[in-house]
Order: structure tokens, then sequence, then C-alpha cells
């Protein structure tokens, strides 16, 4: 009989107790965006600022968007308005530019909000031994303050040892130099991978090459457009709520 998401998340924590039975750190790896955090509130915030700024040249917008909840969030940010019949592309094109200048920005990333589940799991993870390694394409220099007080305010592990975090040196990086960069880091330690969890297929697949022996997790949430297509090992997840 397959087994249950539920099922193959707890796998996990056995797991971490026989790597370390065996001498080796366990390590556990969790992608951030769409991961462990939801970027649905984030980008609806940004998008209600933006209909209330437009409230004179549209003034039909801010109560359109006001009826839009974090469930119609999706990759971009104006494909909600698009599926409304807002065909302006000069509006849409203008909240792109809005958004693209508050998205990556400490300030923006601590409206994320976690996923279901997912702060119990991690400190599961790390109370019974492991490591914990955040990695996120969000940049140094722009996200990293936001990005540490949204986990330590919601109550993740990170200043009690055992945690690592991982983010691009720069906002320019391209997304598979990095995260070649992080496998490497990644070895460094010289322990054992256990678990990876992604939202992203193409990171998922790479994370399964590079560790075999580990549980690769693949969040059913929100992806990039025309994902690469996920490798049938990949256990696909909803959330991390293991009942």
């Amino acid at each position: 009989m397959p087994h249950s998401p539920q099922e193959k998340l707890r796998e996990v924590f056995p797991r971490i107790t026989e790597s370390l039975a065996d001498g080796a750190l366990p390590i556990v790896l969790f992608d951030l965006d769409s991961t462990l955090f939801e970027t649905g509130s984030r980008n609806l915030r940004i998008l209600r600022e933006f209909a209330d700024a437009q409230r004179g040249a549209h003034a039909e917008l801010p109560e359109l968007v006001a009826a839009l909840t974090v469930d119609d969030m999706g990759w971009n940010v104006h494909e909600c308005l698009s599926r409304r019949g807002v065909e302006d592309a000069a509006l849409l094109q203008a909240l792109r530019g809005f958004w693209f200048e508050r998205f990556f920005t400490d300030e923006y990333v601590k409206t994320d909000l976690p996923a279901p589940g997912s702060v119990e799991f991690v400190n599961h993870c790390h109370q019974a031994g492991a490591m914990i390694y955040y990695l996120s394409g969000r940049h140094v220099g722009g996200m990293e303050t936001g990005t540490v007080q949204a986990l330590t305010d919601h109550g993740f592990p990170f200043w009690r040892g055992r945690c690592a975090i991982h983010l691009k040196p720069s906002f320019d990086m391209a997304d598979r130099a990095f995260k070649d960069e992080a496998v490497a880091d990644i070895r460094s330690y010289k322990g054992r991978v256990v678990a990876s969890f992604e939202n992203e297929p193409g990171n998922a697949n790479l994370f399964l090459e590079a560790f075999p022996g580990a549980l690769h997790f693949l969040l059913d949430t929100v992806t990039s457009p025309e994902p690469e297509p996920p490798a049938p090992e990949l256990v696909v997840v909803p959330d991390f709520r293991t009942h």
C-alpha cells in the first residue's frame, strides 16, 4: 500500500536518529519561498498598496483587489487581475514595476506566513538532532535581515546551534550557479543529508541527484512558469502537517 504524504514526512525523524547512531551529522535542507513560507500574503500586500495608489486613476481597482485573498495569488502578481478582466497593459506594467521594487526587500518579506505545520516540523527535526540548513534564492544586501527576523519571529530554530542559512550573495547570481554552490557548501559539512524540501521541481531534481540517499520532498504549492518535470522519486506533499 502506498505511503501517505504524512507517513513519508514522519520517516524523516527516524532517519535523523539513524544518522546520529552512525556518527554522521544529519542535515535537513529547507527552501523558504513557497516551501516553509507562503508568499501569497506578501504579494497581496503589495497588490493592495498598488491599488490604493491608483485610486484616482483607476477607481474600480481598490474594490476589485479588496475581494482577493491569499489563495488568489500565483507566481505572477498581475495574473489575478488579468483573470478578472483587467486588460490595461500600461496598468499591468506599472504593477510589475511597483511589485519588483518591494517584493525583494527586508520590509516586505516579513509579511510572509509559515506554511501549515512547517514551524512544528522544522523544530521537531532540530530537536531530534538534525542540522537545519535554510537555502533560499533571497539575496544578501536586501533580504537577509527580514528573512532572519521572519524565521525567529515565527518560531523556527535559528539562534540555537546546528542551523545555517545560505542566501544568494547577490541578486543577479544565476539560480543554477547558486544551487550548485549550495550543494558544495552542504557537502563541506561532511554530514549526511537525510531530507530536502523544495517547491521547484528543477531544484528538487538537483538535490535528488546530489544526495541520492536522502528523502526528497516536493511541496505542491506555487512554481515558476513551465517548471521542469519532477523526478518520480520525489515525494509530493501539500504541506508539513504529519497527521
